[in-house]
């Protein structure tokens, strides 16, 4: 076993695990799709974040590291997987962001900023909400323009406030066209800066003190959830919270649309669980070598996700059962969160509770801090598995110039986040929330191909190891079926949706008009997207086969084979501390073959020149047919 100590222990490890709800706080699963998740989660999932985590560990590298050393050519998938995760968490960066600003406004004045009209210029409260006025101060439109106060500060305060872009390409328009925000410059370009910064210094120093600090956000994100949680079933109304739930977990008759919402379900956890994603490995490899978390790894991640992927929905359900109570549509109001418009329930409905419910500004800050914390903590992990992944790419030339880790790491850390920024800063400008729209139709367009090549790599590595031939076997063929059934579904479900839309992406994703759809230069923008990263297979290819040509007498071999010595299996668990490397156990008075001397009588021992030529007799690994007779050994030079 390494004698380094692992940069991460169990008990990090299963609080890192909670980041994977994350994206429950706007994703709500519905009746079947909630079955379809934990059934997919249970037989899909399992076998990817298994033998993920399991070669992490055993090889101590990340995805890259793990191809490159026994698949090279295949190295371009763990790059072009790194770029889809670079692309996704420069997208939450910017969520994140809106999130910490609306926690930030929850606690900032009393009553809630989002709740008054006067923010901005010629609006007035009819009824509870905005109307526009003419220049008289007579209201005008006759309820067409008419909003809740919240749904009409996110569309304006947050969809179009900032400058930059003019044109929206045909996107509509809220209404209020001339009416001018007060605030000229958007909070959003800051706060964007902000998360990054804090991401930059949570990650910057390395896993074992970004392992520290997650370990402190997920029980602080967690006990925030909880503390909101408390306080609605505690103080709000029950009947309606039961309502709520009944209409989320309600299985209703079976209809032609089964299948698209058993799809639904399974692509909800793709978006959620990190299972055909470069984290694990990582994840896996921080954990370190040891035998028990290497096998026991993937059910606490699994547990952990069981638990905490449902609670943002159980602690919104009494404060927006009680919201369709008090203000009547609950049809309406149910049919809104149900549909697929997650930013709608996080920044319009529920802000919309926290006023019409008078809860305390404590209770509101808490929830939107709990969903930025959780979020963040994606980010986090995100940007530790890229940073985590050129690290080893760069490990030899650290090594060579005898360069600080720390300092490298800080440098690509800083790299890193330099490139997410500008990604995301343009989804801080008026037309922010469609380039975010964009980015999430194109992450699901090609996933089907991430997820098969992807399967074929780590199938090939898996079944070289010295594991099991059982255990390989029986986990090799389950893999080959998950991901066959992953890719499948997620086909399917790219061809129904080019079917039904003739080629064209929907932009309902934001806001409730589903019918509407981006112009054809913007569908072609959601395929370039999600083509970008495969640029990385090409890359790839490129590396392993100009690495390659050095030996040409083993360039094939080196291409498609890596290493073909035999890793030895090391686990340490049985000891405590792990045992260094053995230590030369001749007596002293005993001669050494490594002398250069002959003794008196010429031959070999203290006094001669003579030696054994034995040095070249040096084994890296016990044969196969001894080891049983040389397992406890942990040295095999002679």
């Amino acid at each position: 076993m390494s004698s380094e100590i692992p940069p991460w222990n169990p008990i990090q490890f299963i609080a890192i695990c909670t980041f994977s709800c994350f994206f429950s706080f706007f994703y709500l699963p519905s009746g079947l799709e909630v079955v379809s998740s934990f059934v997919c989660l249970l037989f899909l999932g399992v076998p990817a974040i298994f033998v993920q985590l399991k070669l992490g560990g055993y090889l101590q590298r990340g995805l890259v590291g793990v191809l490159s050393m026994f698949f090279p050519i295949w190295k371009g998938i763990g790059i072009a997987a790194m770029l889809d995760l670079l692309l996704q968490v420069s997208v939450m960066a910017v969520i994140t962001a809106h999130l910490g600003t609306y926690a930030f406004i929850a606690i900032s004045s009393n009553p809630y900023t989002w709740s008054d009209c006067k923010f901005l210029s010629q609006t007035i409260k009819d009824n509870e909400k905005c109307a526009g006025l003419d220049g008289d101060g007579s209201s005008k439109y006759d309820g067409i323009t008419t909003f809740w106060p919240e749904e009409l500060f996110y569309k304006r305060a947050f969809l179009q406030a900032s400058s930059g872009i003019e044109d929206t390409g045909g996107f509509p328009q809220w209404g209020f066209t001339d009416v001018a925000t007060r605030a000229e410059v958007s909070m959003m370009p800051v706060t964007l800066a902000i998360v990054w910064v804090l991401v930059s210094l949570f990650v910057g120093f390395g896993p074992r003190m970004a392992g520290w600090i997650l370990f402190i956000l997920g029980p602080a994100a967690l006990c925030c959830l909880l503390t909101t949680l408390g306080y609605g079933y505690h103080s709000l109304d029950h009947k309606p919270a039961r309502d709520q739930l009944k209409s989320y977990y309600t299985v209703h008759d079976l209809d032609e649309k089964s299948l698209m919402i058993w799809i639904n379900g399974f692509k909800g956890l793709l978006r959620t669980f990190p299972m055909w994603t470069a984290i694990c490995c990582t994840m896996g490899k921080l954990c370190g070598r040891s035998r028990k978390i290497r096998n026991l790894s993937w059910v606490m991640l699994v547990v952990v996700f069981i638990l905490v992927s449902q609670a943002p929905n159980f602690t919104m359900a009494p404060y927006l059962g009680n919201l369709a109570k008090k203000r009547g549509g609950y049809k309406t109001l149910r049919d809104q969160v149900l549909s697929n418009e997650p930013f709608h329930r996080m920044m319009v409905l529920m802000p919309q509770a926290f006023t019409a419910l008078e809860i305390p500004q404590p209770f509101s800050f808490v929830f939107f801090l709990s969903a930025f914390l959780f979020c963040l903590m994606f980010v986090c992990v995100g940007i530790l598995t890229i940073v985590d992944n050129m690290m080893d790419a760069l490990k030899g030339w650290i090594d060579k110039q005898a360069c600080s880790k720390i300092a490298v790491h800080l440098l690509l850390t800083f790299f890193t986040m330099v490139v997410s920024q500008g990604i995301g800063i343009i989804m801080t400008t008026r037309a922010g929330f469609y380039y975010i729209e964009l980015f999430f139709n194109s992450f699901d367009k090609l996933k089907f191909v991430m997820i098969i090549l992807m399967a074929i790599g780590l199938l090939v590595v898996y079944v070289r190891q010295n594991f099991g031939v059982m255990e390989r076997t029986l986990m090799g063929m389950w893999l080959l079926v998950s991901a066959t059934a992953s890719a499948g579904m997620c086909m399917y479900s790219s061809y129904k949706e080019l079917d039904k839309r003739e080629g064209k992406v929907p932009y309902g994703f934001v806001h409730d008009a589903g019918s509407r759809y981006y112009p054809d230069n913007w569908t072609m923008v959601t395929w370039v997207i999600a083509a970008f990263p495969y640029v990385g297979i090409m890359l790839g290819v490129m590396h392993a086969t100009f690495s390659a040509s050095k030996s040409p007498s083993q360039k094939c071999r080196k291409l498609w084979c890596g290493v073909t010595e035999r890793v030895r299996e090391q686990n340490g668990d049985e000891f405590s501390p792990p045992l260094l490397p053995s230590e030369p156990s001749a007596p002293p008075y005993m001669y050494s073959y490594m002398d250069n001397t002959n003794n008196q009588n010429g031959g070999p021992g203290p006094g001669g020149s003579g030696s054994y030529p034995l040095d070249h007799y040096k084994l890296d690994y016990s044969p196969t047919e001894l080891e049983p007779l040389t397992y406890g050994d942990r040295s095999t030079r002679i």
